[in-house]
């Protein structure tokens, strides 16, 4: 939290020293001749872009990163604060602005940033030494010499990480607590308030001590190939110098979770009222054509395993459920086809009314109360049912981390044409990619996918 505060302090101070500085080299103070609420204006363009590039890029993570990693995410602020800027000042015909001046907050913004972050993070190390800041840690697995090198680095405090002991099932030192069952490793890690765990072998029961890290947001990283990589999403992180895989931190929280929660509201509450009209006349044609209810609800599985009732314009008869059950019954062609992707390609359930709500989409609308209440966002890995969880296998537990989308890239990529394991690769790429900029390309590219209704039926 030390680092993370002042790291953006010292950013922002960077671009206002530098503002400062680039106005006294360039006029002297002297801007009589020139704008300065446009001048001020540019300044806080360029302040609030960089920002939050820096802060959607994860500079300000609660970890530092490598030094090196850190100049390259300051450079692509100070580069696209810069583009956005003249991109704005293109389109509101503002050229009042001098270049060179722009030139010298880009350079000295650059140099003074680059310069904080390396005084900060020798501070940082500092604070390491003392004992402060620390995360705590535990090593899974043999200590063997492969394993030896990292692990001493490790233990050195210099990167952050209180390493309490190591767990072992077959190695007996005073550095190694006796690896037990399952329930010792639960109540080792709530003991001692363990924030990342450090594998350093391949060990039995692996998959049930990933799934307790994954419930209790601990992070996981693997020495010489201990976990199943293709079983789980994986990221390499720098250790002085030293490439080590970690698990990915799959989840949506902190700022970044907050403004996706206000891009759905505002978004789903705007068009809720702008499409009223299109509500009503929906409403009339499904209770003029079929008799029922206008409205279908469907369980589904929400975010962290809860179950939610999704809402639909119904489009199907409303004993839809006994008309299944009795054509997949009769028919084993339909019950293999159901079977694999929970859906009929040519489903006679379907209403005329609901033909066409499904073939524009427009059977989906009221999802967007859903994305009111909070129970769906505008963009995530496809709302599933609760039997269909199995079939994601170790990706379950990833899907239920981040809340199911009225669209996400399934929608923009072929919906109802792709197979199913198809589906669960790009729900996976999804989670695994997630970030507010990704949100946005998916909402701008849904719009084209359902007027081509691409998939739908």
């Amino acid at each position: 939290m030390w680092y993370k505060k002042w790291s953006m302090i010292l950013d922002i101070s960077a671009l206002v020293l530098a503002f400062v500085i680039a106005l006294y080299l360039r006029f002297d103070f002297n801007m009589n001749t020139v704008s300065k609420r446009w001048y001020i204006s540019t300044f806080v363009i360029l302040l609030t872009i960089d920002f939050l590039i820096l802060y959607f890029k994860g500079l300000y993570d609660k970890k530092h990163k490598p030094l090196f990693y850190q100049i390259g995410l300051i450079i692509d602020g100070m580069v696209y604060s810069v583009f956005v800027y003249l991109l704005i000042s293109y389109f509101v015909k503002m050229t009042d602005f001098s270049r060179l001046t722009l030139i010298y907050i880009f350079v000295i913004g650059l140099l003074l940033q680059i310069i904080f972050k390396s005084i900060l993070l020798y501070l940082q190390r500092q604070r390491y030494k003392r004992g402060l800041d620390l995360s705590n840690a535990l090593i899974l697995g043999n200590y063997s010499s492969e394993s030896k090198e990292i692990i001493n680095k490790l233990m050195s405090n210099e990167f952050g990480i209180n390493i309490f002991g190591y767990l072992s099932d077959d190695i007996s030192n005073d550095n190694f607590i006796k690896l037990g069952d399952i329930k010792d490793f639960n109540n080792i890690i709530d003991k001692y308030h363990i924030d990342m765990i450090f594998i350093s072998s391949k060990i039995d029961n692996i998959e049930k001590i990933v799934n307790i890290c994954l419930s209790k947001y601990i992070s996981i990283y693997s020495i010489n190939n201990s976990i199943n990589l293709p079983n789980y999403p994986m990221e390499i992180e720098i250790i002085d110098n030293m490439p080590v895989l970690k698990l990915k931190d799959v989840f949506i929280g902190g700022l970044e979770g907050h403004v996706k929660r206000l891009l759905d509201f505002t978004l789903s509450f705007l068009a809720l009222i702008i499409l009223s009209p299109l509500f009503i006349i929906i409403s009339l044609l499904i209770k003029i054509t079929s008799p029922g209810p206008v409205f279908f609800k469907h369980r589904r599985l929400g975010l962290n395993g809860k179950v939610i009732e999704i809402y639909k314009f119904r489009s199907m008869v409303i004993n839809a459920q006994d008309v299944l059950n009795r054509l997949l019954a009769e028919n084993p062609e339909l019950r293999k086809e159901y079977e694999a992707t929970y859906k009929l390609k040519n489903d006679p359930r379907i209403t005329r009314v609901g033909k066409f709500l499904r073939k524009t989409s427009l059977d989906e609308l009221p999802q967007l109360i859903n994305v009111l209440k909070g129970d769906l966002s505008l963009v995530g890995p496809r709302p599933i049912i609760l039997k269909e969880i199995n079939k994601y296998g170790e990706y379950g537990k990833y899907l239920l981390r981040v809340p199911p989308g009225v669209t996400g890239l399934w929608q923009i990529s072929g919906r109802s044409d792709i197979d199913y394991n198809e589906r669960i690769e790009i729900d996976m790429q999804y989670i695994s990619n997630w970030n507010i900029w990704l949100d946005l390309n998916i909402l701008i590219k849904t719009i084209p996918a359902v007027l081509k209704k691409d998939g739908a039926y």
